[in-house]
């Protein structure tokens, strides 16, 4: 008798507990498919809808970006590095590899961002400051 008082009291935590952890899992591969889809629209300069992936309170930054430099950026190619989620805070962080060029320049180079990333309802947006050298 006591064993089964024993897993009817030790159940209810264990299904909790793993629907958790499923629960982390699908916010985090979320976030991975978001973040792949900003920064394939970002690459093709597809920036109006790009910006719909970008935190309202970062709006202005990038929107600096857009009239600042948005013609002169020429994204190549990008690689989802890592991706990180903590599930306390609901923030994220992508560490992704972009290759691009700027005009006037041809010459290619590459940069390693390490992006942050907020979860708001059941969205990820992207919460960057755009002061990194490629929006410059």
């Amino acid at each position: 008798m006591r064993k089964i008082i024993k897993y009817l009291v030790f159940l209810p935590i264990f299904v909790l507990g793993c629907s958790a952890t499923g629960s982390i899992e699908k916010k985090q591969k979320l976030l991975q498919e978001t973040a792949s889809t900003y920064y394939n629209l970002f690459m093709w300069k597809s920036y109006e809808k790009a910006s719909l992936f970008i935190d309202e309170d970062k709006k202005g930054n990038f929107e600096r970006f857009l009239f600042d430099s948005k013609d002169d950026l020429n994204i190549t190619n990008y690689e989802i590095r890592e991706v990180t989620f903590n599930s306390v805070e609901n923030k994220g962080l992508v560490r992704v590899l972009i290759s691009y060029y700027k005009y006037p320049s041809v010459s290619e180079k590459t940069i390693l961002l390490q992006d942050p990333w907020i979860l708001r309802g059941k969205g990820w947006y992207l919460y960057s400051d755009f002061n990194e050298e490629i929006y410059k």
